[in-house]
């Protein structure tokens, strides 16, 4: 059995549609439990086996953690609300974890037609804060880095095949339960973000297999339960990436990285060229540190209709860029 384990936040309706979608991308029964971490647990029990309603915010690895206690499936999909999943997308990450993963992570897409990619997550490393930190103090550096990124991120958006990798969204994690279990769960000082990230360097550390399946497709509206409350998403970010910091790397060198860091922007260098082929990124960072992408032949600005319907956060920046790296346009977005 598969089960199925989705944590709520004030997004009933899209939990909803995350649990109707996932019964059509799995041929094998799931059991569904829901973790209701505000006041919406009597409009989930239709749609669940099993609600558990916080007393307060359990955040998401508190959440994930008490609704392990009651999942019976030797899989677990553990995932946000705001997720749709396409067709076949379970079976293809449970067939992963049955053939040695332990955990396994789909292709998450922005947009009804799968074209925009959602960025590859950071394993956040002492050595890539450091980079971090240098970018932010130097236009040089953060040239440099900003290229060595833009590599990264389309490297991964052209993988088609299983491949290991040491870092994975949270918005959808397929886990075999006994390593969920061997692993303690999550680690509940991250209450909202690094929580993963935290789960799976562990893993990785316990030598267990992770592996992206990007034959797994699922659609991640992002930022839906994060931007109701915006200004606390915002600091509890920024105290779990000290956490995660002190717990990796010694409090002594995580404040001292904190305290170097700048948000200085440095302006992105534009390279008249034309080209064959662009990657279109959006990003709600003007410095594109993390960054949505889509292939184009031409440079085209433009968010498709239900990408900006979705969108609950600020302005976004949007760039085009040539497969080399050169950025040949840029502009502001706002909803």
């Amino acid at each position: 059995m598969i089960s199925l384990l989705v944590v709520n936040y004030r997004s009933a309706a899209l939990a909803a549609e995350a649990i109707r979608t996932a019964h059509a991308a799995s041929s094998t029964p799931l059991q569904v439990v829901v973790v209701d971490n505000s006041d919406e647990a009597d409009a989930l029990r239709p749609h669940a086996d099993v609600v558990i309603a916080s007393a307060t915010n359990r955040g998401y690895a508190g959440g994930i953690n008490d609704g392990r206690r009651v999942c019976t499936g030797e899989i677990l999909i553990a995932c946000n609300p705001d997720v749709t999943f396409a067709p076949g997308a379970i079976d293809a990450l449970a067939a992963e974890l049955a053939n040695g993963a332990a955990v396994a992570g789909p292709a998450l897409f922005w947009d009804d037609a799968h074209a925009w990619l959602l960025p590859p997550s950071d394993r956040n490393t002492a050595g890539e804060k450091i980079d971090e930190v240098l970018a932010s103090r130097s236009p040089k550096w953060a040239a440099q880095r900003d290229r060595r990124r833009f590599r990264k991120r389309l490297a991964f958006w052209s993988a088609s095949e299983t491949r290991e990798i040491d870092a994975l969204s949270g918005a959808v994690l397929a886990i075999r339960a006994e390593a969920f279990d061997a692993l303690g769960g999550f680690d509940e000082r991250f209450a909202l973000y690094f929580e993963e990230t935290d789960f799976l360097r562990r893993a990785a550390e316990r030598q267990m297999r992770i592996v992206y399946a990007p034959r797994a497709r699922v659609r991640h509206l992002y930022n839906q339960s994060a931007s109701q409350v915006a200004s606390e998403a915002a600091m509890r970010y920024a105290q779990s990436e000290l956490r995660y910091l002190e717990k990796w790397n010694g409090p002594f060198l995580a404040r001292l990285l904190k305290r170097l860091e700048k948000s200085t922007r440095f302006p992105t260098p534009i390279t008249p060229k034309t080209a064959s082929e662009y990657v279109i990124e959006a990003s709600p960072l003007p410095s594109f540190d993390t960054a949505a992408g889509r292939f184009s032949k031409a440079p085209d600005l433009s968010l498709p209709p239900d990408v900006a319907a979705s969108w609950r956060g600020g302005p976004l920046y949007l760039r085009a860029v040539t497969p080399d790296g050169d950025v040949v346009a840029t502009v502001e977005w706002r909803p």
